[in-house]
């Protein structure tokens, strides 16, 4: 009998939830209708987002049913329990329509910066509304607390009627919503469909699930276009602003060589541990002062290439957008060639930054990446000769990985001592001296310089040192808990120690210096573009830096992916959205600053020039 009553309680609750789940259902679906993405939508592309609008919605429904009605109704209060999720469903169907309206402004959802704007009182100093305006939205909001109500109301009254069989469709239609979503997108992503990379960003905090691992396994192919099948870049973006004009130099057009260190700490550019590359850096301009676009390879180098944050990864990606830098270089007849100790192919840069280089080479041979780094460099050291001779400029990008695996064999370990045989993470904690550590991470990087310094005698060899740009520099930083925070590694915070790295560059006909004032990984491709390619534009015209040796402010820079991301404002503080869209504020030495409030105007101008290029 027990049983029974139970049931019949839990029936009006279940009835709630689907009934609820409709009505999140189709204010998701609204999110489509003010936005240029309905243009890229085709049949399939409808199919996902719908499924992904109920698999979404029934999650947000759960959340009341679970936390407020199911407890009261098992306690024997099922009226209050219906009560307190009607409650929780009014509470997030007004939150899906501010939502959406926050959405259509600035291309984000409600997260933890725009919650310390309006909580923190400065709201008002960017959102200035008529009167008229606001009646309408209490009007608006009244219309959603009603509906809210009424499907409550119509949950308790109708519960008898509700079959076990209609409950049971419903629960088969949502797994079934779910398990489509998710297992459609593992492909869609993995092929670069338009209607589904740009339709998911529309749902609020949806996570689809992705496995280029799995696709590479089942044989499925990528897009990895050539330029015999490339296509304008066409959709949400608008990368660069303007055609780019240039003017071809009345010299050669240089090389450019770009050499990159996997997570490069700073402290490693000593005479002791990277000679060859720091009397490299003292006869060359010095940019000491240099910050990375992301704590993370994959929007690092994003950041270098495209020179805008990768907050516009998937928008590119959907887009098919090539670099202007690439595009620039291989409409001036560069050769182009790939060095990648690591594969390119996860993350997928092939698939995503070099679309268009021809005869792409997506990795090198080797059984660990000690052999693989050595194997790059004699590859591209073999190279020279035939670029020199086939006489058209060149573009080389070489990828070291040594100081990010710690893959080093044993005999190499004594430059540095005492030292670690191998990196075990379990031996981490703050209280750990780190010397061992640091000291198993110079030794790699001590590796990797005499190859980079074998890179520049090569170009010196071959007699085009005098014709070629080099860049070298690190994706992200190391950190080794410098902060003494417990920090280790990368990725995990936005402090100095995981996102400023050294930066050289050999600009042919420029004196030796070293900078102090702030530059980033966007103010690399500016200063090759106007230095080596003849480009007249405006940097803002293709991107989020400046020229390197310009001086100019740097303002609140951003690093980070498209979910987590951070401003560096003035006086290195961090302002720090998560993934799940909480904001933390921290100093340069990662101390929580607690009540912390924005200023709204910088933070409006901020947003402004990270949405510069969405149209």
């Amino acid at each position: 009998m027990e049983k029974t009553v139970i049931s019949e309680r839990l029936k009006s609750g279940g009835l709630c939830y689907f009934i609820t789940t409709l009505l999140f259902t189709i204010q998701l679906f609204c999110y489509i209708c003010n936005s240029n993405v309905i243009d890229n939508m085709d049949f399939i592309g409808w199919v996902f987002y719908l499924s992904s609008c109920i698999s979404q919605a029934s999650t947000f429904a759960l959340f009341p049913f679970i936390v407020l009605f199911l407890p009261a109704c098992i306690s024997g209060h099922p009226k209050i329990g219906i009560a307190l999720m009607c409650l929780g469903e009014t509470i997030i169907s007004v939150l899906l329509f501010l939502n959406m309206q926050i959405y259509n402004i600035y291309r984000f959802h409600i997260n933890g910066f725009v919650l310390n704007l309006v909580f923190g009182g400065n709201a008002g100093e960017i959102f200035t509304f008529d009167s008229a305006l606001y009646m309408k939205e209490a009007i608006l909001l009244t219309i959603f607390v009603g509906i809210c109500v009424s499907i409550s109301v119509i949950a308790w009254k109708k519960r008898i009627l509700c079959k076990r069989r209609t409950i049971y469709t419903a629960i088969s239609c949502i797994l079934a919503c779910t398990v489509f979503s998710h297992g459609y997108h593992i492909y869609a992503s993995y092929i670069q469909k338009p209607s589904v990379i740009k339709s998911r960003s529309l749902i609020p905090y949806y996570f689809p699930t992705t496995s280029t691992s799995l696709m590479a396994k089942l044989n499925i192919a990528p897009v990895r276009n050539g330029m015999e099948n490339f296509k304008e870049a066409s959709g949400d973006a608008e990368y660069p602003k303007n055609p780019i004009k240039y003017v071809l130099p009345d010299s050669v057009m240089p090389n450019i060589v770009m050499i990159m260190i996997d997570s490069w700490n700073r402290r490693t550019l000593t005479p002791e541990c990277m000679p060859e590359t720091y009397r490299y850096a003292e006869r060359n301009e010095w940019y000491d002062n240099h910050f990375s676009g992301s704590n993370g390879t994959r929007s690092s180098i994003f950041g270098i290439f495209f020179s805008v944050p990768s907050y516009y990864w998937y928008i590119f990606e959907a887009d098919k957008t090539s670099p202007v830098f690439i595009d620039q270089m291989l409409s001036l007849g560069y050769t182009c060639r790939i060095y990648p100790s690591a594969t390119i192919t996860e993350p997928p840069f092939d698939r995503v930054i070099f679309h268009r280089i021809p005869n792409l080479n997506t990795s090198t041979d080797g059984e660990n990446v000690y052999e693989r780094d050595h194997n790059l460099t004699d590859n591209f050291i073999n190279d020279l000769d035939s670029l020199r001779i086939e006489g058209k400029p060149f573009f080389s990008f070489l990828f070291y990985d040594l100081p990010h695996s710690f893959e080093i064999p044993s005999d190499k370990l004594n430059t540095f001592s005492p030292s670690w045989k191998f990196a075990d993470y379990t031996k981490l904690d703050n209280d750990l001296d780190p010397t061992g550590f640091f000291n198993l991470y110079r030794n790699c990087c001590h590796e990797d310089d005499i190859l980079i310094g074998n890179v520049l005698n090569a170009i010196d060899k071959a007699g085009i040192a005098d014709n070629t740009i080099v860049i070298i520099s690190g994706d992200h930083s190391q950190e080794f808990n410098e902060n003494h925070k417990n920090y280790w590694g990368h990725n995990s915070n936005y402090s100095q120690w995981q996102i400023r790295v050294p930066l050289i560059c050999h600009i042919p006909g420029r004196t030796a210096r070293k900078y102090s004032h702030r530059t980033t990984h966007y103010d690399i491709i500016p200063t090759i573009m106007t230095h080596a390619l003849g480009v007249q534009n405006p940097t803002s015209d293709y991107s989020f830096g400046h020229v390197l040796s310009d001086s100019i402010d740097r303002g609140w820079i951003v690093a980070g992916s498209e979910l987590n991301y951070a401003f560096i404002i003035p006086g290195d503080t961090i302002l720090e959205k998560a993934a799940d869209g909480s904001m933390c504020v921290y100093d340069r030495n990662m101390n929580c600053i607690n009540d912390y409030r924005l200023n709204a105007s910088d933070f409006n101008n901020a947003i402004n020039k990270l949405n510069h290029f969405l149209k």
